[in-house]
Formats: structure tokens, sequence, C-alpha cells
């Protein structure tokens, strides 16, 4: 078994015999250690009681007090008691349930610990050596967790016996006697009188783990004609008993001493643990510190940056100004195409789609010959306009947004007949009218449309150098309601 105890704290094993100083490990010390080292108090006394608790089906603050009270009626006048199961053990529910408890009633016990005490010794707890025995066993993966087991220690003094239920201590027995036969002789004893008083049955015969290796003993034991297991040797430790105290620690069940008897030790552990969330505090606060640090570095890192930023830009417009008084170039003159270039000429159409319209029109009507083509922002596009049955434009006001119109002319072939002439145009309004985004402002088809066909060959010439001139305006919403039949 390893030690998990801290190599400052000792132990002190009160028995019969004489009270002896142990370190962590289990070796006997010339002379008690000093004040400020704790101790582990490990009781191997005859005044050593073992009881079973019945609690019935209760929860919370009443469970707590018939156990209490099944303490003092069981057990009564004595001090120091303790349950093999812990509290975490017990059911949630409000079923019965069983505790096994040993008491320790010694006036050598309880004066070593009032002399720990006025030497204030931080004691650490209180352990009997049969609940270590019971829980070294329990630990061994070897041995039968069922049935009955008699655990055999041979001890400087003397023998201690424990029997286990289900690795449960139910029974333990003191034997101040250091020979084999007679221990032997007493093992076998004390199993009669455990039959005889209904502890075990009669027909039950538990097995017998020598916890010495010493053949002597082994051959005694095997001579009383009982079922011995194979004897274990210590495995971490100098010698057994110096195995089994070393479990004396806070896993080890059974804790004797009170919370007031271990004031000291509880008062230690809470200032370690004060120390240990100062430090975690500190390191935090160190943490937070060293980012906060690294935060204002990366801030004063990115002003830094802006600031160079700004020099640059400042150089660069410093250049740009001495490059354009070198040149010779009007700046105020270049700031007012540039605002014109932002306010008018960024609103113009892309002429591509208007374009690509008009020469699938054109390609559609071969007879028909493109004369000029225009695109351009007005105040008010088409200007002079009057649609048949619209109302009269209101006039653009100075701070109006500009419109986008555009104006083309197309010229008939000079070979065409009157009637092909009049034909011609007809299509071409058509094709024109369709233009989803665009409105027919000015339509050469509505003014000819009052003028009579006339023949003959004087005109033909005039009329062949006329040209159809439309004007348009991009379709808004309004002009779309409007345009569309009721």
């Amino acid at each position: 078994m390893t030690l998990r105890s801290s190599s400052r704290t000792h132990l002190l094993l009160v028995n019969p015999a004489q009270a002896q100083w142990l370190d962590a490990q289990g070796q006997a010390l010339p002379e008690p250690p000093s004040a400020a080292v704790g101790v582990r108090v490990v009781a191997d006394l005859v005044e050593e009681t073992h009881v079973r608790i019945e609690v019935p089906g209760l929860l919370g603050g009443d469970r707590q007090s018939f156990i209490q009270v099944q303490y003092q009626t069981l057990l009564p006048d004595v001090p120091l008691h303790a349950s093999w199961e812990p509290a975490s053990a017990q059911p949630l529910l409000p079923k019965p349930f069983g505790l096994h408890a040993v008491g320790v009633s010694s006036p050598m016990l309880m004066g070593q610990l009032d002399a720990l005490v006025q030497a204030r010794h931080p004691i650490e707890g209180v352990w009997t050596l049969s609940y270590l025995m019971a829980h070294w066993a329990a630990l061994q993966a070897h041995l039968p967790r069922q049935g009955w087991l008699l655990l055999c220690l041979c001890l400087p003094y003397g023998m201690r016996m424990v029997l286990l239920q289900d690795r449960v201590p139910v029974f333990s027995r003191l034997l101040l006697e250091t020979e084999p036969d007679l221990q032997a002789r007493e093992v076998a004893l004390t199993l009669k009188y455990l039959a005889d008083n209904r502890i075990i049955e009669r027909d039950t015969r538990p097995q017998v783990l020598s916890m010495d290796p010493a053949p002597d003993l082994r051959a005694s034991l095997q001579n009383q004609g009982l079922p011995l297991l194979p004897a274990v040797a210590p495995r971490k430790a100098a010698s057994m008993l110096a195995e089994v105290l070393a479990l004396a620690g806070q896993r080890a069940p059974g804790q004797l001493a009170a919370a007031d008897l271990r004031r000291h030790h509880l008062a230690q552990r809470a200032r370690q643990g004060l120390r240990v969330a100062t430090v975690v505090v500190l390191l935090t606060g160190l943490a937070a510190l060293a980012l906060q640090g690294q935060a204002l570095l990366g801030g004063a890192e990115q002003s830094r940056a802006r600031v160079q930023q700004a020099t640059n830009m400042e150089a660069q417009a410093q250049a740009i100004r001495e490059d354009l008084a070198r040149r010779q170039i009007n700046v105020p003159l270049l700031r007012l195409a540039l605002e014109v270039q932002r306010q008018e000429l960024d609103q113009g159409l892309d002429p591509a789609q208007p374009l690509w319209m008009l020469g699938q029109m054109l390609q559609a009507h071969p007879q028909a010959q493109l004369v000029r083509t225009e695109q351009a922002l007005r105040a008010q596009a088409c200007p002079g306009a009057q649609p048949a049955g619209a109302e009269a434009t209101p006039v653009a006001q100075a701070n109006a947004a500009l419109q986008a119109e555009w104006q083309f002319e197309i010229r008939p072939d000079a070979g065409l007949l009157p009637r092909q002439r009049q034909a011609l145009l007809e299509a071409l309004g058509q094709s024109v009218g369709a233009w989803p985004q665009w409105q027919v402002k000015i339509d050469p088809v509505r003014l000819e449309s009052a003028t009579a066909l006339a023949g003959g060959q004087n005109n033909t010439a005039d009329v062949a150098a006329n040209t159809w001139r439309w004007c348009l305006g991009l379709r808004t919403a309004d002009a779309a309601a409007v345009g569309e039949p009721s």
C-alpha cells in the first residue's frame, strides 16, 4: 500500500501496553515530535464494542436524531464512536437500512488525546486498528467479498482479531498473548464463542487470514483445524502493521474524533485553503493585468498606426498639391469638374442597351437609316413635347433632379411610295412604343397622322428628304401608371 499522508504527520498507536510514536512510514520514533506536527491516532484497546443500528424509514433531521439516540442507547457513556458506512452510503429514500458502528471508551485513550490538545498538536483524526484492518481487506482484490472472514494481525504486544461479514467488521478482539500456540488456541476459542453467542451459525466456519507470514503461527493454526487462506506479505512497508497503519487518513472509514477535537487541524487546513485561494486570486489578477496591459499596448500600437497612416496621407496630399502647382492646373476648376461628374455624369445611362434596341429595330426595317442619336441630362426631357391626352408638363425647378433624354432621327429610303413610307413609319412607332423603360415624348407618327397622303412626282424628293425624329424620356412610376389602360 502506498502512503498518502504528509511526511510531516506522525502516528500515535495507543495500546494497553504502551503508547508508541511512529513516523509516517510506521517506524518507531525514539521521542515525541514537535508540537507543530500533525498526529493521526490509532486506538488498539480492549475497550472496543461493535454494534448494529437498525434505522427505520426516516429522512433528514429525524434520521440523524434517531441515529444519535441509538448511539446513546447501544453505546452508553462512550465518547468516541463512528459507523463503518459513511453518510453518503445512506439511502436517499425513506427506507430502512442498517449501520455497523464501533465505540471506544478508554480512559487511557482520552488521557492521550487531552495531552495532545494541551501540547497543541493538530489531531488529524482517531481510528481503530480493527477498522483499518477491515479497510485493508476491502482493498485486496484476491480476498472473497461475500461470506465470513477472520483477520489475524500479530502485534508486538499480542494479536488483533477482526471478524468480517461481507467485508464489514462486526466483531473484534485484542489478545495480549505473544506465543504462537496460545494465539492459535485463542483463535479457535474465539470462533467457538462466536458460534455459542449466535453471532455466526454453528455450521458456519469462517476462513482465517493470518496477516503475518510467520510459519510458526500458521502451523499452530493448522493444528487447530482452522480453514486458512494463503498468508499475505507486506508490499510497500517494512511490516504488515506499518502497512495497515499507513491507511489512517481522510479516506479511511470510522473517524472517531469530533470536530472540536480536530479544531487545530481543521483550522490549519482552512488556512492552507485560504493561502491556495489567495495565490489563485493573485495569479488571476496578475493574468488579468497582463491581458489588460497587452490590450493597452495593442490600442497604443493601433493609435500609432493610425497616426502614421494620417501622416502618410498628408504627405501624399502635399505631393499632389505640389504636382498640381507644378503643372499649373486650376484646382477650383478641377473640383468643379469632379462635382459635375458626381452630380450629373454619374446619373447618366449606359448607352449600350438603348443602342442595342435601336439596332434591333433598324435590322428589322432595312428601308430606314439612322441619321443621328443623342443622350443627354436636362432639367426637362424633350421640352415642348405635348403627348396627346396628357396634361401640360410643369416647368422644372432649378434644384430639381436632372432627367435623361434620348433623341434619334431616322430617314426612310427615297424610293418608297407614300403608302410604303406611312407603313414603315407606323411599324417604327410601334417598335419604339413597346420599349418598357422609355416613354415617347415626341412621336413623328402622331405628327404626320393628320397629313393626307399625297402622290406625284413634284413632291417626292421633298418627302424623301424629311427625317423622323423621336424624343424619349425615362419612364417613371407615375408615367407608367398613367400609360396603363383603365
